[in-house]
């Protein structure tokens, strides 16, 4: 008798190069399959257990995440198979759900005008720093000793555990500096003269203390790591609301200093450095959102020139 859960155990303690945030979605997804199933013998799991559970996982989740959860069960499954715990991984034969990649969007000048109209010194700097094309995470986990503000920079750097901060890492691993205007400096001047011993610069102190007491008790996830404002995405839908703005991620700011960056003259493996992509692949869907929208703006454009005078 081989039950999941103990090949499971036996995983992690052998897969130490695992990323925190990728253990946390395979323990869900592990706990999940266990109480739909009991813990069953690992070999005894057949392609009508993965297919029941594949339909189990929509309930109440996106496809996207559903996906998620499948993949990382079917890495698990191919080590055991590896390991020739198994004589087959059940969940090679599964089929993702097909999903639409939402597409990037934009902010126009307007728009951000009207945001920084009614947002807070706060969320100025927070979305200041959006539009300088840094992450959510690596905002919302900048210290003032990541700040040159005689160059006008700021270095993402990772975090380690220690009596003020917790352990943080950079996506892709890749640590860069990160261009600032001198209105952003002073932006970042007036806050850290706010901070008193606080770290952090973009936090409110609630939040630091909330993940710091967490961390000590051994129950700081990684989700929390990355975003220790807990309802940051609420929040800023109602900056947006307040802007009369119509609804965008906070990640679209990201896309929209991209855009500008493009339409500069910068090239694909300029924007690849500033945005931090370990791909250049990902860099290009960026390009090809914006190509697409030029496009689709010229196309009007046709209809203007050609077509209009007949509607009068």
């Amino acid at each position: 008798m081989q039950p999941v859960t103990h090949k499971y155990n036996e995983y992690k303690n052998i897969r130490s190069d695992l990323r925190e945030s990728s253990v946390e979605i395979l323990d869900r997804a592990v706990r999940w399959f266990v109480e739909l199933f009991g813990d069953i013998d690992i070999r005894s799991i057949t392609f009508s257990h993965i297919d029941d559970y594949k339909r189990w996982l929509l309930n109440g989740r996106s496809r996207s995440a559903a996906n998620a959860y499948l993949g990382m069960m079917r890495s698990f499954f191919s080590w055991l198979n590896k390991r020739r715990y198994t004589t087959a991984n059940p969940f090679d034969g599964v089929v993702l759900y097909k999903t639409t990649k939402k597409k990037f969007e934009i902010y126009t000048k307007d728009e951000i005008a009207r945001i920084f109209n009614v947002a807070n010194d706060l969320w100025k700097l927070i979305i200041s720093l959006a539009l300088c094309g840094m992450r959510e995470a690596e905002i919302l986990n900048l210290c003032v000793k990541d700040i040159d503000f005689e160059s006008n920079r700021i270095k993402i750097t990772p975090k380690k555990d220690t009596s003020s901060t917790w352990q943080w890492g950079i996506k892709d691993y890749a640590e860069a500096y990160i261009g600032l205007d001198e209105s952003v400096t002073k932006l970042l001047i007036a806050r850290c003269e706010e901070l008193e011993d606080m770290p952090y610069v973009t936090l409110k102190k609630k939040y630091w203390q909330r993940n710091l007491r967490k961390r000590d008790e051994g129950t700081l996830k990684q989700r929390q790591r990355n975003n220790p404002w807990g309802n940051f995405n609420r929040d800023f839908k109602k900056i947006l609301y307040r802007a009369l703005v119509d609804y965008k991620r906070f990640h679209d700011l990201r896309s929209t200093f991209a855009t500008e960056r493009y339409k500069q003259g910068y090239g694909l493996k300029e924007l690849q450095y500033l945005l931090r992509h370990s791909s250049i692949q990902t860099t290009a869907t960026y390009v090809r959102n914006i190509n697409e929208q030029d496009l689709a703006a010229r196309s009007g454009e046709t209809f203007a020139e050609y077509y209009a005078s007949f509607l009068v």
